[in-house]
C-alpha cells in the first residue's frame, strides 16, 4: 500500500476517533452528602458516613458508560441500582433512572414508580458534584404524580442553589 494511503487512513481514523468525546469529568466513585452552597460536611456523623451515591464506571469500545448505586433509597423500599447505563451529555450531566424491581414477565410499562437523579460537576469544588434534578414518578389509579424530592429536601437542609452538593471520597474524607 502507498505511503499516502496510510497517511490518510491514520487521518481518518485519528478524525474518528477524535468524534468519540470522553467525559471531562471523571464520574466514578463513590459521594457523599454535604450541606449548603459551600458544600461543608454535615453536622450529624452518622449523615457524614453513609454514601449518598456510587457511581462505576463502564468501557464498551470507545463509548463511556456510567451507572448508579442509590443506596439511600433503600431504606424506604426504593430501587437502588440504576436501570441503564448512561453518557454524559454536552453539559457534563449524567441523568440515572432508577426503577422499581420487577418480577419475571413484567412489561417496563407496568412500572408502578420510579426515580430520575442527574448530577453535574461542581465547577468551584474539585471532587463534588451537584444533584441538580432528584424526582420520584408514582402512577396510581391511572395517573402519574411527580413529587419533587429536592424541593422537599429543602424544607428540612440547607441545599446549595444547584441543589444538593455530594462529594467524592471516602466516609473520613
Amino acid at each position: 500500500m502507498k505511503k499516502w494511503k496510510l497517511a490518510l487512513i491514520s487521518a481518518v481514523s485519528l478524525s474518528l476517533a477524535a468524534c468519540e468525546k470522553a467525559p471531562t469529568y471523571e464520574f466514578e466513585g463513590q459521594y457523599f452528602a454535604m450541606e449548603g452552597e459551600e458544600c461543608t460536611t454535615p453536622a450529624n456523623v452518622k449523615d457524614a458516613e453513609q454514601y449518598y451515591l456510587e457511581i462505576t464506571k463502564e468501557v464498551r469500545g470507545r463509548s463511556v458508560l456510567f451507572s448508579a448505586n442509590f443506596p439511600a433509597a433503600a431504606k424506604a423500599g426504593l430501587p437502588v441500582v440504576s436501570a441503564q447505563s448512561v453518557s454524559p451529555n454536552d453539559d457534563n450531566q449524567l441523568t440515572f433512572n432508577f426503577y422499581e424491581p420487577k418480577s419475571a414477565g413484567t412489561p417496563p410499562e407496568a412500572t408502578k414508580f420510579n426515580i430520575v437523579l442527574s448530577v453535574i460537576p461542581n465547577q468551584s469544588k474539585d471532587g463534588h458534584l451537584w444533584v441538580t434534578r432528584a424526582e420520584m414518578n408514582i402512577a396510581r389509579d391511572g395517573t402519574v404524580q411527580q413529587y419533587d424530592i429536592l424541593e422537599n429536601l429543602r424544607r428540612f437542609f440547607e441545599l446549595g442553589k444547584a441543589g444538593v452538593c455530594l462529594r467524592k471520597g471516602t466516609a473520613a474524607g
